[in-house]
C-alpha cells in the first residue's frame, strides 16, 4: 500500500484572502477623506450662501431706499407743480405765457450728489442688471413751462434763469428767448431784452412778435424810431396785429406824431372795436390836437367799455374843462377820484374847475391836497397862491408862490402878467419875488 504522502490541512482562508485585508483599510479610509471633503464643502458652501444672502439683502435694502427717494423726488416735483398751477389759478392766470403783453414753477429738486448715485447704483442679482430708476431731469419745454409759471407769477428773475438753463440745453429753442426777452423787458433791462429778441429774428424772421416786443425794449431806451419801425415791421408782417397798432400809437404820440396816433387807433378799433384802451388814447391824440369834443365821445364810449378805469375819468375832466365846462370836468374829477383817492393831478384839475367857477374855498382843499401828495410838484402850490391873492390873503398868496418860485423859476414870469395877483402886484414882499 503506498503512503500517502502527507498534505498541510487547507486553511479556512487562502493567503491571497489574507493579503486583501490592506486594500480594505485604504477604501475606509478614502471613504472617510470623501465624506470630510463632503462635509466641508457643503460647510463652505452654506457659508457662502449665507453670506451671498447677507449682501444681496443689503444691496437690496440700497435699492430700495433709493427708489424709496427717487420716488419721493418726483412726488415733491409733481407737488410742486400742482401747488404753483393752483396759485396761477387762484390769481386767475393761465400756463401759457400772453403773446402780446410785455408783461414760478420750480420743481422740488433731487440734490445733484443724489442724482448721481441713483444713476450709478447698478446691481447684478442672478446674472442680472438692473438699473434704480431715477427722476428725470427737466426737457427743453419743461424748463420753459417753469420759467413762464414763473413770469405770469412777477418772479421774473426766476423766469429768466430756467429760460436760461433752456437755452443752454437747446441753442435753437427761440420760445425761450422770446419769453427771456419778455422778462428782461419787465425789469427794465432793454438791452438784453433785444439781444433775445435779436436771437429769435434770426431764428424765426418771419416773427412778426418778436418785432413788436423789440419795438417795446426800444421804446424803454428812448430810440422812438428804432421802436417805430420794429412795429411797423410787425404790422406788414400781420396786418391784424392789434398789439403793434396800439404800440405804435403810443410810439407817435410820444414823438408828437399825433394824426399817426389817430390813424393807428382808428384801425385798431376797426379791428378791435371792444378795446377801451383805443379809444383811451385815440382821445390823448385828439386832445393834443385840440379836438375837445371827437376827444369826449372817445372818453366816454372807453368808459362805456371799461367803467372803473380812473384815468379815462380823468381824462374827460381835462377834455370838459379844455370845452370850459368846468361843472361836467368836476364830476368827472370826482369820478376819477372815487376810484382814486390820492391822484394829485385830479385834485388840482378839480381845484382850477373849481377856481374857474370862483368857488375859491374848494379851490384851496383840492390844490392844498394836490400839494401834499405830490410835494416837489410847483402847479398845486401857484394854484394855492392865485387863489389866496384873489381872496386878499397877501401873506399866503406869497408865500405859496415862494414855494412854487423855488421849485419852478420860470413862474416868476407867468406870475407877472397874471391877473390873479393884481391884489398884491404893489406888495413889496411880491415885487422882491417876482420883480416888477
Amino acid at each position: 500500500m503506498a503512503n500517502i504522502p502527507f498534505r498541510p490541512p487547507v486553511a479556512p482562508f487562502s493567503t491571497s484572502v489574507a493579503l486583501q485585508i490592506p486594500s480594505d483599510l485604504d477604501t475606509v479610509r478614502l471613504l472617510i477623506a470623501l465624506v470630510a471633503y463632503v462635509i466641508v464643502t457643503l460647510v463652505l458652501l452654506f457659508i457662502l450662501w449665507r453670506l451671498y444672502r447677507r449682501e444681496v439683502t443689503a444691496l437690496r435694502s440700497q435699492i430700495e431706499e433709493k427708489e424709496k427717494m427717487a420716488q419721493e423726488a418726483l412726488a415733491a416735483l409733481e407737488e410742486e407743480r400742482q401747488r404753483l398751477r393752483q396759485a396761477l389759478q387762484e390769481a386767475g392766470l393761465t400756463a401759457d405765457l400772453p403773446t402780446d403783453q410785455p408783461l414760478d414753477l420750480e420743481a422740488a429738486k433731487v440734490e445733484p450728489e443724489t442724482r448721481e448715485t441713483l444713476a450709478s447704483i447698478i446691481s447684478r442679482i442672478n446674472g442680472l442688471e438692473i438699473a434704480v430708476p431715477q427722476a428725470p431731469p427737466p426737457t427743453t419745454p419743461d424748463l420753459v413751462e417753469m420759467g413762464n409759471t414763473y413770469f405770469l407769477l412777477g418772479q421774473f428773475e426766476k423766469a429768466i434763469g430756467k429760460y436760461t438753463e433752456s437755452v443752454l440745453k437747446d441753442p435753437q429753442a427761440s420760445k425761450a428767448y422770446y419769453n427771456r426777452g419778455l422778462a428782461y423787458s419787465n425789469l427794465g433791462r432793454n438791452e438784453a431784452a433785444i439781444q433775445d429778441f435779436d436771437v429769435v429774428i434770426q431764428l424765426d424772421p418771419s416773427d412778426p412778435k418778436a418785432y413788436a416786443n423789440r419795438g417795446t425794449a426800444y421804446g424803454g431806451l428812448g430810440e422812438t424810431e428804432k421802436e417805430i419801425e420794429d412795429y411797423t415791421k410787425a404790422i406788414e408782417l400781420d396786418p391784424t396785429y392789434t398789439t403793434a397798432y396800439y404800440n405804435r400809437g403810443l410810439a407817435y404820440t410820444t414823438f408828437t406824431l399825433y394824426e399817426a396816433a389817430v390813424k393807428d387807433f382808428t384801425k385798431l378799433i376797426e379791428l378791435d372795436p371792444w378795446d377801451a384802451r383805443a379809444y383811451l388814447n385815440r382821445g390823448v391824440a385828439l386832445g393834443f390836437l385840440e379836438r375837445y369834443q371827437e376827444e369826449v365821445e372817445d372818453y366816454a364810449k372807453a368808459i362805456e367799455l371799461n367803467p372803473t378805469d380812473p384815468a379815462t375819468y380823468y381824462n374827460l375832466g381835462v377834455a370838459y374843462g379844455n370845452l370850459g365846462n368846468f361843472t361836467a370836468a368836476i364830476e368827472e374829477f370826482d369820478k376819477a377820484l372815487e376810484l382814486n383817492p390820492d391822484d394829485p393831478r385830479a385834485h388840482y384839475n378839480r381845484g382850477l374847475a373849481y377856481f374857474n367857477l370862483t368857488l375859491y374855498e374848494k379851490a384851496l382843499q383840492d390844490y392844498q391836497r394836490a400839494a401834499d401828495l405830490a410835494p416837489e410838484d410847483p402847479k398845486a402850490r401857484y394854484g394855492l397862491a392865485t387863489t389866496y391873492s384873489l381872496l386878499g390873503d397877501a401873506p399866503a398868496a406869497i408865500d405859496f408862490l415862494a414855494q412854487a418860485l423855488e421849485l419852478a423859476p420860470d413862474y416868476g414870469y407867468t406870475a407877472l402878467t397874471d391877473q390873479a395877483f393884481d391884489n398884491i402886484r404893489d406888495n413889496p414882499a411880491f415885487i422882491a419875488l417876482v420883480g416888477g
